[in-house]
């Protein structure tokens, strides 16, 4: 079996089943009549840039799909779909926000974050779980920025 079939069969799984392990992902591959290691599937599903949500449901997800050249209410509906499964709480910095969320899940929202095209965001930079969002230098940058991103589901830390 190539990489390639193999590849879109685990996109396919997730797609279908809320899968929590990798050892769970070779059972259902091989139910599939795919035979592969979990050291296989591992490094398939960082090459899928897979993430999997924290939590009592825990499972895999593909974060970046849909994004092509999306519109940009498709856009943010991609960010706000993601932040249904990977929470978010937004802090004000000098200049910048400070975005925590659940380890592994900082670059996929920092992409969407990116792509949404919001005017008060100039950039991001995403370790594993926490995001520096660059603000644009406008008086009122950080408060639109989590106006929005609040409204997409995020919680924003009161400022003191």
């Amino acid at each position: 079996m190539s990489k390639r079939k193999r590849q879109e069969a685990i996109l396919s799984i997730i797609a279908k089943h809320p899968v929590s392990t990798q050892e769970e992902l070779v059972e259902r591959l091989q139910r599939a009549g795919i035979a592969t290691t979990q050291a296989t599937v591992s490094r398939d599903i960082a090459e899928l840039g897979l993430v999997r949500v924290a939590g009592a449901d825990s499972h895999y997800i593909k974060p970046d799909e849909g994004m092509g050249a999306a519109s940009p209410a498709g856009r943010e509906d991609r960010l706000r779909r993601l932040l249904r499964d990977l929470p978010m709480t937004v802090r004000r910095g000098q200049g910048l926000a400070v975005l925590s969320t659940t380890p592994g899940s900082a670059n996929p929202l920092a992409s969407a974050i990116d792509g949404a095209g919001w005017p008060e965001v100039l950039g991001t930079v995403a370790g594993d779980d926490t995001i520096f969002v660059a603000l644009a230098v406008q008086p009122r940058a950080y408060s639109g920025l989590a106006q929005r991103l609040a409204r997409l589901g995020a919680y924003v830390q009161p400022e003191d």
